[in-house]
């Protein structure tokens, strides 16, 4: 009786052996994962034992070798599991835990946009900081947003509100594209049986599932997060949700400036003091730009009054090339550079929502990195420049004289090749003489 089970079973084993061989390399085929190695290892193994089962003389033997030899894949494969889990294959509810600082937060909406696309009936929530909130609270690729501040997992109370909406939600997969204590803890507490992180020198203890990536970008590297889930090689896109009432701001700042056509928007403003770039520097790319393309600029700064003086520094440099913004929030900012035709500005969340609108930018990168957080495409150029000899620990905190790097003339010149695609330069057409006429008649 045991021999006929296991003969039967040894059928079933060799019927499906290319079956299972296909779907291993399907899926981890071109997967970095840290398990591929052993994952394609059973699979095949499992293969070539099947195809060698009804040679065998021994069923019993063979089969009793390769309980010996993968005792987790006899357990998986022989006792009827697949090797991917369900809730890889169909999920049903997705968590995307990121609550970082804005410019994170924009470069991991092409991941969400990948899942909806692979996943459309799927229900998929994110962990978002409150700051962010704002600006993709209508985005069509997100069901749920679970709004908490950037330091919840600093108050006990905040923790345990935070880790009540988690399992609420009761995801079937989390996943942890900023890689923080934070936002590996919130996997954890989202109760989701596989949480994939990052791994190498990057991983989690909190993590099950582990994704090694070789990528610089951010955006790339969020992207292979979803190697597990089998989507690869996936398109970036944004589609960043706009607010009609934030639209109707935009146009009318706009329109009280008298500004009707194509203009440059200059972001002077920056989180860090070693980020900003100096006044007058801005305003020579904007005498230039006025000169060069027939294109005024438009200078837009955060809400610190400090930045109000910079401001009028700025225009007053300008010499009439440029004209001052009011305050303006960070929604309106985004409907603004929605409606420029150049974005030019050392802010990298400024220039990573300029860049998911759809305009042309420059960047201006000193603290930080260009390689990580540049905006991808043709459309868009970075200028880095650092200090010599200093560490990156210490980038930030030693020297700004990076600001002195960067010469005004290499950002009109970066601005050239932008706008060298969508404008046309700003000619003086001298009439001609009769005899010059003639020659070329």
């Amino acid at each position: 009786m045991r021999t006929s089970v296991l003969e039967s079973r040894a059928r079933l084993l060799s019927a499906h052996a290319d079956a299972i061989a296909r779907r291993s390399s399907a899926y981890y085929g071109d997967c970095t994962c840290e398990r591929k190695p052993y994952l394609l290892s059973e699979n095949f193994a499992l293969a070539s034992f099947g195809r060698k089962l009804l040679d065998s003389p021994s069923v019993e033997s063979i089969l009793l070798c390769l309980k010996t030899m993968f005792p987790s894949l006899f357990r998986k494969l022989y006792l009827g599991r697949t090797l991917l889990p369900k809730e890889l294959a169909d999920p049903r509810r997705i968590l995307v835990a990121h609550s970082g600082n804005t410019a994170e937060a924009i470069q991991s909406i092409p991941l969400f946009v990948a899942l909806r696309h692979r996943y459309p009936y799927a229900e998929i929530a994110w962990l978002i900081g409150e700051n962010t909130a704002p600006l993709v609270l209508d985005h069509w690729a997100v069901n749920r947003f679970i709004v908490v501040r950037h330091d919840w997992f600093r108050h006990l109370s905040e923790m345990r509100r935070v880790r009540h909406r988690l399992q609420s939600f009761a995801p079937q997969v989390a996943i942890d594209p900023q890689n923080t204590f934070g936002s590996s803890l919130a996997t954890w507490f989202s109760g989701a049986k596989h949480r994939i992180g990052f791994g190498g020198n990057q991983r989690r203890r909190l993590h099950t599932i582990r994704v090694v990536s070789e990528e610089t970008h951010r955006i790339e590297r969020g992207l292979r997060l979803l190697q597990p889930f089998g989507i690869v090689g996936s398109n970036i896109g944004f589609d960043m949700p706009e607010c009609e009432k934030d639209r109707i701001v935009a146009r009318n700042i706009l329109q009280r400036k008298g500004l009707h056509g194509n203009f440059a928007m200059l972001y002077i403003s920056a989180e860090h003091p070693a980020a900003r770039w100096q006044e007058d520097q801005y305003g020579s790319v904007a005498k230039y730009l006025l000169d060069q393309w027939n294109l005024p600029s438009l200078i837009v700064w955060s809400e610190d009054e400090s930045e109000l003086r910079r401001a009028e520094t700025v225009v007053h440099a300008a010499g009439g090339a440029a004209l001052q913004a009011p305050r303006t929030t960070l929604v309106e900012r985004k409907s603004l550079s929605k409606l420029a035709t150049i974005f030019v500005g050392s802010e990298t969340a400024e220039l990573q929502i300029a860049a998911a609108v759809g305009t042309h930018c420059v960047g201006l990168f000193g603290p930080s990195s260009a390689t990580e957080n540049a905006p991808l495409g043709q459309d868009h150029r970075a200028i880095q420049a650092q200090p010599k000899n200093v560490s990156k620990k210490r980038r930030r905190a030693t020297l700004p004289e990076w600001k002195d790097t960067i010469s005004p003339e290499l950002v009109c010149e970066k601005c050239d090749e932008v706008l060298a695609e969508i404008l046309r330069p700003r000619t003086i057409s001298i009439p001609q003489t009769p005899t010059e006429q003639r020659k070329a008649a």
